[in-house]
């Protein structure tokens, strides 16, 4: 039964890590050619940083 419940969780893991990257792909294709493409580390860095300046205060 355990066996089943790994695959399982398995396959579910698989199908989501797929799906998102799919996601990914079809939004670089896809994007808003008036919008600036910004990496998504840059955009949690800098909300990173915007929390460091207000703990500062």
């Amino acid at each position: 039964m355990s066996l089943l419940l790994i695959a399982a969780l398995l396959y579910v893991g698989f199908a989501l890590g797929l799906i998102l990257l799919v996601d990914n792909i079809v939004g670089v294709f896809f994007r808003d050619p008036r919008k600036p493409a910004q990496l998504r580390s840059f955009i949690f860095s800098r909300a990173f940083i915007a929390s460091q300046k207000l703990d500062q205060e």
